[in-house]
């Protein structure tokens, strides 16, 4: 997927200020490519590494140990119900190609809506009032302005797409303090 770099730099480039010791999740993580460039920009950011996977953690923690040495770990299962993400609370939650695979791929319209509203209702809960939610994912369940939409009902504010190309994307929000 030649968009997915540019992406993740957008993601970088969209990303609030983060001082010292700022708590940053990276919601469905992978194998750490995001988490990667977040260090690479902000090494001194607390970092949490959070999927369900096993495999993969054991890879991202691999890639981050080479650039962190003090991060957590978190497999868990990251639910759509509007229940809050585990070990939160956040300053900021990153989600690089994870958010449409989490809701669910064969979906239709209203339940897909659904489903992410109530993902980051989920996302909403787990912030410090005033965080931040940062997505770099592509339209694939649900295009990218009802996923906007869906963010302000779950309690977004300033929610904006700071970069679209083809069906990639970087959008986001806050909660409000």
């Amino acid at each position: 997927m030649p968009l997915v770099m540019p992406m993740l730099e957008e993601m970088i480039a969209a990303l609030p200020p983060l001082g010292p010791d700022t708590s940053v999740c990276d919601m469905g993580c992978g194998t750490g490519n995001a988490s990667m460039m977040i260090l690479g920009a902000y090494p001194s950011i607390r970092l949490t590494l959070l999927d369900e996977d096993a495999d993969v953690l054991v890879i991202a923690s691999e890639k981050v140990s080479e650039f962190a040495k003090d991060f957590v770990v978190q497999q868990a299962e990251i639910r759509t119900d509007g229940e809050a993400i585990p070990g939160g609370p956040y300053d900021v939650v990153v989600a690089s190609l994870a958010l449409h695979a989490m809701v669910g791929t064969k979906l239709d319209g209203p339940e897909a809506e659904s489903r992410y509203e109530l993902l980051f209702q989920s996302i909403s809960e787990g912030l410090e009032p005033g965080g931040h939610l940062i997505v770099a994912d592509h339209v694939g369940t649900l295009p990218l302005y009802r996923q906007m939409k869906a963010m302000e009902r779950a309690g977004f504010t300033d929610v904006d797409c700071a970069w679209r190309q083809d069906d990639f994307f970087v959008a986001g929000g806050r909660i409000p303090e």
